[in-house]
């Protein structure tokens, strides 16, 4: 039995009225891993240890696709924020 070539359908009509619509949405809610890391100027696999040791930013889980929100990439950087303290002898130290 011959199988039907389901490519050739893609897009579907259905997919890019729903483009389309999200388009229209507005500003981005959220990024995916890559873009995520690019935002904190990190590798995107450094920020993947980091979810996986449960150190790095909020994240979300939309089945198998992890999303940050840039609220959350801004809280977790802000929270990174080292402030430099003064020693003894008047110099900075980080």
């Amino acid at each position: 039995m011959p199988r039907s070539n389901n490519r050739a359908k893609w897009p579907s009509a259905d997919l890019l009225a729903r483009a389309t619509y999200v388009e229209k949405a507005g500003s981005v809610r959220f990024v995916d891993t890559e873009a995520a890391a690019r935002y904190l100027a990190l590798d995107s696999h450094t920020l993947e240890c980091y979810r996986s040791l449960d150190t790095g930013p909020t994240f979300y889980k939309f089945g198998r696709y992890v999303r940050y929100a840039i609220p959350d990439l801004d809280a977790w950087a802000e929270h990174c924020r080292k402030e430099p303290t003064r020693a003894a002898n008047g110099r900075y130290e980080s």
